[in-house]
């Protein structure tokens, strides 16, 4: 396989699984906001908490991404592999 088709299957790969982690990451927020506030909660309370877990997930998810991406990188040695996404800046 050629080096731009390793990079095509490298950005899918990525991107499903930083998909998948963030709407993991909200799930489980959603899911303790819900054991937290019990069975009746406040509606603006909830909305609220629900905006916080959001920019939460994000935040979580590139934190993690970025480290995965990191190892995954050093695992197989995707310098050597895949050239275009690891060379500097033209200057």
């Amino acid at each position: 396989m050629s080096s731009n088709g390793k990079m095509v299957l490298f950005f899918i790969g990525a991107t499903v699984f930083n998909i998948l982690l963030m709407i993991v990451l909200i799930a489980i927020f959603i899911v303790g906001i819900g054991f937290a506030l019990g069975s009746n909660p406040n509606a603006t309370v909830f909305q609220i908490l629900v905006f916080v877990a959001f920019i939460g997930s994000i935040v979580l998810t590139f934190l993690i991404y970025g480290k995965v991406m990191k190892w995954v990188t050093v695992k197989w040695q995707l310098e050597k592999n895949i050239p275009q996404l690891f060379k500097g800046k033209k200057k």
